[in-house]
């Protein structure tokens, strides 16, 4: 038979119907919402196929071999009771679009970095504590969700900067900070119900409204704030956790120049090695004194700079301010990074009749946190 699109979706099949062999050439086939519960090897040599839809059917696992669908370039298999993803999924070179959300993952196969097709992402209503840094590989990627994760603390600002990415979704999450460093293409935001979140990075203000203020009762941080970067904003008394690499933030107005040249060595080392990600080059990291700087090199840059006219790259020390809108019943604070001193009061020059600025101090670890003691 020639036809090129199957719909037996609703249809409560129990396996993959053999009758698909009497397709020639065919290229989309969907079955969502049965009863299946084994993708069969005689369905992997059927190398035409394109386009996979298994939504809402009882699999457990995806087969080792799923590599032979070289031409696949869509496959959903949300809302089944997946446990993890073959590493072999990563050969699937020309995967544009895969939907692995409403299952039990908790951890993505690192070998995804190869998906350098893969455009949208939904990896929402999972069990993820993490991402993998090396999804930041996945250069074409314009749509990601990772909403309802509920142990997500943080997604990498590698990830979050990735050059095509319009879209992130990362509602109802666990996050401890948003990234400040995110795609220059960035057009969609949301990322309500993150309740330990406090403040907004300037980089979100034009995805702000007022119902973020909406949100559940503030929750504290559930992980231990050793080794985390605080500051203290001294009107509500907030503390505030800064990206993590954070080593040292400047007031506005500050001396200038005060960037060390270790954060110039680090937005060089970013350009190095186009063919091989700095984090997998063993090499370089077997030449570094301290351990520390493996990582700060491994996670990137943290934030851009807040002028947007410069958006230069923020690693470990920046210039740096807590803002409030004028005339606003808004509570929520937003913070501004900046590169020099001299982009700052480029901001402040252009946004004074909008925002005003915060005093706020460095917050160490003993510090103690008042935020729930503060009365409205």
């Amino acid at each position: 038979m020639n036809r090129t699109i199957l719909h037996w979706s609703y249809l409560n099949f129990r396996d993959v119907p053999m009758d698909l062999f009497l397709y020639e050439d065919l290229e989309e086939v969907y079955l969502k919402e049965n009863f299946i519960s084994v993708i069969p090897q005689w369905l992997l040599s059927i190398t035409t196929l394109k386009f996979i839809h298994l939504a809402g059917n009882n699999l457990s696992e995806l087969p080792t071999d799923i590599y032979m669908l070289e031409n696949l370039e869509f496959l959903d298999v949300s809302n089944n009771e997946l446990k993890e993803l073959p590493p072999t999924l990563g050969l699937l070179l020309r995967l544009q679009q895969l939907n692995v959300s409403g299952n039990q993952l908790t951890q993505l196969p690192l070998e995804m970095s190869s998906l350098r097709n893969l455009e949208q992402l939904n990896i929402s209503k999972n069990r993820f504590r993490r991402l993998p840094i090396q999804l930041s590989e996945c250069v074409r990627l314009n749509e990601l969700n990772v909403s309802d994760n509920e142990t997500l603390l943080h997604i990498p600002e590698r990830i979050a900067n990735l050059p095509m990415l319009q879209s992130l979704a990362a509602d109802r999450c666990a996050l401890i900070y948003l990234p400040a460093a995110l795609s220059k293409f960035m057009n969609h935001v949301r990322i309500f119900h993150n309740t330990s979140i406090n403040y907004l990075p300037m980089i979100y203000e034009k995805f702000y409204q007022n119902f973020y203020d909406n949100r559940q009762r503030f929750t504290p941080i559930s992980v231990s704030s050793k080794g985390l970067f605080w500051v203290r904003e001294l009107e509500t008394r907030k503390r505030l956790l800064l990206p993590v690499g954070t080593r040292q933030v400047f007031e506005v107005p500050s001396k200038e120049n005060r960037i060390s040249l270790y954060d110039d060595c680090l937005h060089a080392i970013q350009t190095l090695n186009r063919q091989v990600p700095v984090y997998e080059n063993t090499a370089l990291h077997r030449l570094l004194p301290e351990p520390y700087m493996s990582s700060q090199i491994n996670n990137g840059a943290i934030a851009r700079c807040t002028t947007s006219q410069c958006s230069r790259c923020l690693y470990t020390s920046y210039y740096f301010m807590v803002v409030k809108r004028f005339g606003s019943s808004s509570k929520q604070l937003f913070t501004c990074n900046f590169c020099t001193n001299r982009c700052a009061n480029l901001w402040l020059a252009s946004n004074s009749r909008r925002y005003y600025q915060l005093p706020w101090r460095v917050s160490d670890d003993d510090d103690e946190d008042v935020d729930n003691a503060v009365k409205h």
